[in-house]
């Protein structure tokens, strides 16, 4: 009985056909529909994830960069830091002459007395 449900019998032209309904094919197709949407899908979220670490890669570039630089005046600070303990350590002769020269070099002062030739020829 099942033979006869799945054999159809059409009327043309006079004649009478037999046609074979393969459900076989009838649900391939479907499942081919569906993986459709689902290859699709897939390809989308793949297309999606690559670009999402191309720019988070990107972006740690940049930070490590940054993080890099901020590293670099972490130091110079701490030497700048280490430089000035030893400044404030300074006592006698030694405290004197680090005034002086920091009048003279930075601040441009002259002792009594002193004279300051400039060059103005430029050599």
């Amino acid at each position: 009985m099942k033979r006869e449900e799945k054999n159809k019998e059409y009327i043309l032209n006079g004649e009478i056909k037999e046609v074979k309904v393969n459900r076989k094919n009838k649900n391939k197709k479907k499942i081919r529909l569906l993986y459709i949407p689902l290859c699709i899908a897939v390809f989308a979220f793949v297309v999606f994830s690559a670009f999402t670490l191309i720019s988070i890669s990107n972006e740690i570039a940049k930070q490590t960069a940054v993080l890099d630089e901020l590293n670099k005046q972490i130091s110079i600070t701490e030497i700048e830091i280490d430089e000035l303990k030893d400044i404030k350590n300074y006592k006698g002769a030694e405290r004197d002459d680090y005034i002086e020269n920091i009048a003279r070099e930075d601040l441009n002062y002259l002792k009594n007395g002193e004279r300051v030739f400039i060059n103005v020829s430029g050599n």
